[in-house]
């Protein structure tokens, strides 16, 4: 897994056959000729259209809070603060600087367990609604760095296109090794939920947000 290579494309496939269809295009990113350090960066690209509206997609990838509520792996998550990033008078003194145009900043805090190993990953998240959503989460025991970003396009009133970029750095080789083989299969789960999640917020909708469905 760890023989230079340019690029790796990767193929995933939605899970749950009620899913409505989607087209996929990922690839995953090697740099040749690095360093030990630098043979434990990664960065996945996925491109996918999805058959709901940009603010309904946005919803569920914005709603940190509702992870533990939908995602696998994931045991808890909490929103610490929330602030509006382009408020009067800027950031507090000594706080993250926002994104230019933000509209809104999470701290936010997530644990996640798999295959017997445990994180909590806290996290600044810069919403730009209905168009993007940025994570840059803070070192732990398994990263050195972790980076996500989200973008919404809409595709006519009931479809989206959906841009992920992911960059991080673990600390473990063992664990770089673990992501070359699972990438396809966690990502794709994650992708899956999510789509599950909308069909859920538009069955809340449709209800009146009368239900179960946070």
């Amino acid at each position: 897994c760890l023989t230079p290579r340019a690029i790796m494309p990767a193929r995933v496939r939605s899970i749950g056959a009620r899913l409505p269809a989607a087209r996929i295009h990922s690839r995953s990113l090697f740099l040749p000729g690095l360093s030990a350090k630098g043979q434990k960066y990664r960065t996945f690209e996925q491109q996918k259209v999805v058959q709901f509206p940009v603010p309904t997609i946005y919803g569920a990838v914005s709603d940190v809070a509702r992870y533990a509520d939908f995602l696998p792996w994931c045991t808890a998550s909490r929103v610490l603060e929330r602030r509006q990033a382009d408020g009067p008078g800027g950031p507090e003194p000594g706080a993250h600087a926002a994104e230019p145009g933000a509209s809104e900043e999470l701290l936010t805090e997530v644990e996640v367990g798999y295959m017997g190993l445990a994180a909590r990953f806290g996290s600044t998240v810069t919403l730009l609604r209905d168009r993007r959503v940025h994570s840059v989460s803070e070192p732990n025991e398994f990263l050195d760095s972790l980076n996500f970003t989200w973008e919404f396009a809409p595709i006519g009133p009931n479809r989206a296109r959906i841009d992920l970029r992911l960059d991080f750095e673990l600390k473990n080789v063992e664990h770089v090794l673990m992501w070359d083989t699972l990438q396809d299969r966690v990502v794709g789960e994650y992708l899956s939920c999510f789509q599950r999640r909308c069909v859920q917020l538009q069955q809340r909708d449709a209800a009146g947000g009368v239900g179960g469905v946070g």
